[in-house]
């Protein structure tokens, strides 16, 4: 999203220091179980810097990193040029023509849209006939905003309502451009609402032992 321009550098030295990583791999661990990505065409929707559409390019895919952040892409750009870098909107896919994808990937960005449905539409419209959307978000359950760490490692959750809100911290990434907090249920349903076929959900563990909880939730569904 362009608003993401506001907090670039924060996103991408995040990013640097591997933030995103074990998401990563486990989009591609779960797609590799589905479907070789071997020649398949690929949208990334809101690919930020674009370390995600490279490591898919790497393994055969035709990809196209798609994102709002002029200054993402321009990070991005750099990374690699066999990828097609594209400066659009996750929620109206303007600039893509109906069924050009094999594979459309969302990876820790549906938190950081108003309308995550419209996503869903225009991921499903880009997609050809049978083919796969795999998507990815911090948990609701344990990575809310209401959600605390116990010294035991057992997490608290005192709310799990729907909700914009942004961090208390200063200066932060969450502090100045919020997420949306929205329950499993909310994702599940309106991905199959959508015409997905789900196949299977996924939650990748914690980076650390201490914690036992899964640190993201995602899911896999097939275009019917």
């Amino acid at each position: 999203m362009a608003e993401f321009d506001t907090v670039a550098g924060l996103y991408l030295e995040m990013v640097r220091k591997g933030g995103p990583r074990k998401a990563y791999e486990a989009i591609i661990k779960e797609l590799s179980c589905e479907t070789g990505l071997n020649g398949k065409r690929i949208c990334d929707i809101g690919c930020g810097p674009g370390e995600l559409a490279f490591r898919l390019c790497n393994l055969g895919g035709i990809v196209t990193g798609v994102d709002s952040s002029a200054i993402l892409l321009s990070h991005a750009r750099n990374v690699t040029d066999q990828v097609e870098w594209m400066e659009d909107d996750a929620m109206t896919l303007g600039k893509i023509q109906d069924e050009t994808f094999d594979i459309a990937v969302s990876s820790l960005m549906l938190m950081d849209v108003p309308d995550y449905e419209s996503v869903f539409k225009q991921s499903y419209r880009v997609l050809k006939h049978n083919a796969i959307m795999i998507w990815l978000v911090m948990h609701p359950c344990f990575q809310s905003p209401f959600s605390h760490p116990e010294d035991d490692g057992s997490r608290k959750v005192y709310q799990y309502a729907p909700q914009y809100w942004k961090s208390k911290g200063n200066g932060t990434l969450r502090s100045i451009a919020g997420s949306y907090h929205r329950p499993v249920s909310y994702y599940i349903n309106n991905f199959m609402k959508t015409g997905f076929a789900l196949l299977r959900t996924f939650e990748p563990g914690s980076e650390t032992a201490f914690e036992s909880v899964p640190m993201h939730f995602g899911a896999i569904g097939r275009k019917i």
